[in-house]
């Protein structure tokens, strides 16, 4: 008898969601969180089993992510640093460390076969997230999936603030000051790197390092990470998904 399990990650700004049938992925779902993550999270999951054409009652869903807590007809609830070591392995075997930028929060990992044996985790400024990346995107008067576009080698200028609140202001002044978009859309991401090296210098990097999270797919903030770190940094297409992935395999 097949094994299927759901994950639905509900974070801040996005619900993913991935089935897995015999540890290979079926179905992926993701949508924008809103107001109500437990209906988002229905909504994510009744996509998935259309997609994989099974039922409730043959498969166990498993929830992570800040909204987990309300999703109540999940079977189990697991957190999303397990869940992330877990889906990275999935992803990537044999990863050490893995940094994850999410909407509101950003943590670095140290892993071993799947299993997170330390983290940091920068949960009280906006500083070096997806939102600060969001509210960043638009004082520059650009979408978020635009944002990339303006990312080019050797356009930077420094921001000074750590703050996201501050930086907001930085970015005002600076937009005055007659700098462009694309030197400050440079400094933003050199900013947000900076806030996740105070994080990953409290523990050991060990390669491979993989980044999950919303922010996966940008490539300048990979480059950047890879600078400071010295080391390759690991990610693609289904990186944003590794919450999910993780916690379907726990199912």
């Amino acid at each position: 008898m097949d094994k299927i399990t759901a994950g639905i990650d509900c974070g801040s700004a996005a619900c993913k969601g991935v089935l897995i049938r015999n540890q290979e992925i079926a179905a992926m779902c993701v949508k924008p969180t809103g107001w109500s993550p437990k209906e988002t999270a229905r909504t994510v999951l009744e996509d998935l089993m259309d997609q994989a054409k099974v039922s409730r009652e043959e498969i166990r869903v498993v929830a992570t992510g800040y909204g987990r807590v309300g999703i109540d007809f999940a079977d189990k609830t697991v957190t999303e640093i397990t869940c992330h070591g877990s889906g990275a392995e999935y992803l990537f075997p044999g990863v050490r460390t893995v940094i994850d930028i999410g909407g509101q929060d950003s943590k670095v990992m140290s892993v071993e076969n799947g299993k997170v044996v330390s983290f940091q985790m920068n949960d009280k400024c906006a500083a070096g997230t997806g939102r600060f990346l969001e509210m960043s995107a638009h004082r520059l008067g650009i979408d978020l999936s635009d944002f990339s576009s303006l990312l080019k080698p050797g356009k930077c200028c420094s921001l000074s603030s750590m703050c996201a609140v501050f930086a907001d202001s930085e970015i005002i002044s600076l937009l005055a000051a007659g700098k462009s978009r694309e030197e400050i859309a440079g400094g933003i991401v050199q900013s947000m790197v900076a806030r996740v090296m105070a994080l990953a210098a409290r523990i050991e990097i060990e390669p491979a390092v993989v980044l999950t999270g919303g922010l996966a797919d940008l490539e300048g903030l990979k480059t950047a990470l890879e600078q400071h770190l010295k080391h390759p940094v690991h990610a693609s297409s289904l990186s944003r998904f590794a919450g999910a992935i993780g916690a379907a395999l726990k199912g």
